[in-house]
């Protein structure tokens, strides 16, 4: 039954991957024994919102799992596989982005390279640290004010999202890279925002390399462009089941890639190259203003292909 085999999904999804099959199994059974009972009780077999009401009565998945998770402190048993949950989602996401500027640090040269990764290494534990107490605070709050309680009397099994049998048996690697692609996301939006320096290109002998003009009128293009993917993203490990608007966000994102590409194209200059010598300066301009005019066609290509790709998968996934 479609309900149950969510129930069980979202359960497996946060088990101790060592013991989730045997764990599953149990709770199969336990389920199935109660649903035969109940049956018997009433002599008809039960429909969907009955169905739906023994799952309940076995608690919500994450406080199910939370059962079979070691040692929990800090915070209450109850709370803790929430709290556990989204501290480890939070400190994924964040650790992404502390890696990308680390990387920026070592691109940018500024610094010797192990004292760029000295200082990077430090302030990436300062924002974890910084992290997993502003969310352990918030989940002391929500105990505190008893907004759990309310929500687990609330849930329902019908609004889990679809694991389904077959993205439970992805590896792990293929499970977690929604994840990453929204951290990379988010990272990428910080650095367009300013939030941390990667230069386009190396630079010595005084030359420089720059934006092209035509960025700043492409700023919010990019944005828009890249929070679809983001939304993509968790619209595909949330929700996959919610096939056309994935398939909207795949083309639209496709279409603003190839709208931007052809921008750039249009624009002759993507970078701006500056120096005191002018024949070196005239030389690196020409020979980046054709690498980045290929660049631009491989890179549109590969996005049409892409959502060619994206697309066909989604047919396949097709029940």
């Amino acid at each position: 039954m479609d309900l149950i085999e969510r129930y069980l999904g979202a359960v497996r999804w946060n088990l101790p991957s060592a013991k989730a099959d045997d764990i599953v199994a149990e709770l199969a059974d336990l389920i199935a024994a109660r649903i035969e009972d109940r049956e018997e009780m009433l002599g008809r077999p039960l429909d969907k919102s009955e169905v739906s009401q023994i799952l309940r009565e076995f608690g919500h998945p994450l406080a199910v799992a939370g059962q079979y998770h070691g040692q929990q402190v800090l915070i209450g048993a109850e709370l803790f596989p929430f709290y556990w949950f989204a501290l480890r989602i939070m400190l994924a996401v964040f650790a992404v982005i502390e890696t990308v500027k680390i990387a920026g640090r070592i691109a940018v040269g500024s610094q010797p390279f192990f004292q760029a990764i000295s200082h990077g290494l430090g302030d990436a534990a300062n924002t974890l640290l910084t992290i997993g107490a502003l969310i352990t605070l918030a989940f002391a709050a929500i105990e505190r004010t008893g907004w759990l309680d309310t929500y687990l009397a609330r849930w329902k099994p019908e609004e889990l999202p679809d694991l389904g049998k077959l993205r439970l048996e992805l590896p792990l690697r293929k499970r977690w890279e929604p994840a990453f692609e929204i951290a990379f996301g988010i990272g990428f939006l910080i650095w367009w925002a300013g939030g941390f320096t990667i230069p386009f290109f190396p630079h010595d002998d005084g030359v420089k390399v720059a934006a092209a003009p035509v960025w700043a009128t492409l700023y919010w293009p990019v944005v828009v462009l890249v929070w679809a993917r983001i939304l993509l993203s968790l619209i595909g490990f949330l929700r996959p089941a919610w096939k056309p608007l994935r398939a909207a966000l795949i083309l639209g994102s496709t279409a603003g890639t190839l709208a931007i590409a052809a921008a750039l194209r249009a624009a002759g200059q993507i970078v701006i190259v500056a120096g005191p010598d002018a024949d070196k300066v005239a030389k690196i301009q020409q020979s980046l203003d054709k690498s980045l005019e290929i660049a631009v066609v491989v890179v549109a290509a590969i996005s049409a292909w892409q959502c060619v790709k994206e697309l066909y998968q989604l047919y396949k996934e097709r029940r």
